[in-house]
Parts: C-alpha cells; sequence; structure tokens
C-alpha cells in the first residue's frame, strides 16, 4: 500500500508541474488582434454602416445595391481607416433605390 501512494504522489507532482508549464506557455502567447466591426443599414435612397474599431487599424468601406428590378448594381464606398476602438459612420445615396447594404473590412 505505501508504494501505491507514492506512485500517486508522484503521479500528481508531474500533472501540477505540466499545468503550470502549459500555463506559462498559454500567457506568453501573442494577443489576438481584431480588425472593425460594422452594422450595415439600408433604407429607401440610403445606405449606412456604422463601424466601431477593433483592437488594430483598420480599412473598412460599405458595399451597397441600387436599382429597381433586374436593372441593379453593386456600389461601394471609398476605403476609408478607422483607427483601434475608433467609432464611424459611412453612407451613400441612389438615385432610385438601395436593396442591400454590407460592408467589407481588411487590415490596414
Amino acid at each position: 500500500m505505501r508504494r501505491i501512494s507514492v506512485i500517486v504522489t508522484a503521479a500528481a507532482a508531474l500533472l501540477a508541474a505540466g499545468t503550470v508549464v502549459a500555463t506559462a506557455e498559454a500567457s506568453a502567447a501573442p494577443a489576438i488582434k481584431s480588425l472593425a466591426t460594422c452594422s450595415a443599414h439600408y433604407a429607401n435612397t440610403a445606405a449606412w454602416a456604422d463601424c466601431t474599431g477593433g483592437t488594430q487599424k483598420s480599412w473598412v468601406r460599405l458595399g451597397y445595391n441600387c436599382g429597381v428590378g433586374p436593372i441593379n448594381a453593386d456600389h461601394h464606398t471609398d476605403w476609408v481607416v478607422l483607427n483601434a476602438g475608433a467609432q464611424r459612420t459611412i453612407s451613400a445615396d441612389c438615385n432610385v433605390r438601395v436593396n442591400s447594404a454590407w460592408y467589407n473590412t481588411r487590415v490596414y
């Protein structure tokens, strides 16, 4: 019985040592960086996106579709810079009707 107790105690010590090493390695990993996120909207002839910067500087643009019936086309605004944590609204207008709106992001 005494021998079994020693083996279990040694296994527990090894497990604890492994847990400490794993914790140290996990904390040394670089932080995950995030891009900006937006919420795209449209109504009548207007399209807009309310954007909030992530943890890193990002490029953001608004995409939107204008037209009536089979005569419609996709459009995009120019790319704009959004700093980390900043907020910005990007907007555009159509001559007729906006059918949909979306946003694109990419790393600065």
